[in-house]
């Protein structure tokens, strides 16, 4: 498990036990297409890891996490254009 690397969160391991902490305290922790990837991919290696018997995800900079990140989920959404079919030009 130590040979892991993590882009969207910190994570370390003591006593058998995996320490994950989502890596954006400036904004609360949100998750991201990629971070809830990243974290798919290390849980379904886990299972496999002789060095860690339970994984715990634990806060980061005061907050656990925020939810979703507005502006990386969301924001695309925003930008699309809106219009419906009745008000195309024909």
């Amino acid at each position: 498990m130590a040979n892991l690397a993590s882009v969207y969160f910190l994570w370390e391991i003591r006593d058998q036990i995996a320490v994950i902490h989502l890596n954006r305290p400036d904004r609360k922790n949100p998750l991201t297409f990629e971070s809830y990837a990243e974290l798919r991919d290390t849980f379904r290696v886990l299972p496999c890891a002789g060095d860690v018997d339970v994984a715990v995800l634990a806060p980061n900079g005061g907050n656990f996490c925020s939810g979703g990140d507005v502006h990386d989920i969301i924001g695309p959404f925003v930008s699309m254009d809106m219009k419906g079919p009745q008000d195309r030009d024909a």
